[in-house]
């Protein structure tokens, strides 16, 4: 198991979101500080037929709605950068004021292009903050390149995660 304070869990399919909820409920019951945030979908509807994206963040609860309507005709990506922006702003706000670790829902186009959560990951390892995120098989080599040999692989599985940021505690509580 590696020490790296950078890990994705990678995924194909499952609820990946209410995993990393339920890892932030974990260590937050233990009196940790997690900051970050997972992903939630809204009723279908609207002009689009298409789910509401929202992220929630952890702890703190609340909700950035990241999508954007784009009408019946679109096929490209209804996320809203702005939205995102602000959801991060407003993590590394919390960030700046103690975390024990940032989980965030996903490594994916964004990211893999130098933006979405990016800046954010950098952030929290400069700040000594570990960082959970999770990864899709069609961003696992940006994510490879981004994390180059700082990051580590997790499997979706919540005993191989919760071992994984206990050992990386030891280690920081060692240095």
């Amino acid at each position: 198991m590696s020490l790296s304070p950078l890990s994705a869990i990678r995924f194909d399919d499952g609820d990946i979101d209410t995993f990393l909820h339920d890892i932030a409920q974990i260590l937050g019951a233990r009196g940790l500080q997690v900051r970050g945030a997972v992903q939630t979908r809204g009723a279908v509807g609207g002009e689009c037929h298409c789910a509401d994206m929202d992220l929630t963040t952890l702890g703190s609860n609340r909700i950035f709605r990241i999508s954007q309507p784009l009408g019946n005709g679109s096929h490209g990506c209804r996320l809203h950068p702005g939205a995102l922006a602000e959801c991060s702003s407003f993590i590394e706000a919390e960030l700046e004021q103690g975390a024990d670790l940032l989980i965030l829902n996903r490594f994916g186009r964004g990211e893999s292009e130098g933006r979405g959560f990016r800046d954010l990951m950098a952030k929290a390892m400069a700040l000594d903050v570990p960082v959970l995120t999770a990864v899709r098989p069609t961003y696992a080599q940006s994510w490879r390149e981004f994390g180059a040999d700082v990051a580590c692989d997790l499997p979706m599985d919540r005993a191989a995660v919760l071992h994984w940021f206990a050992a990386v505690q030891e280690a920081r509580i060692a240095a």
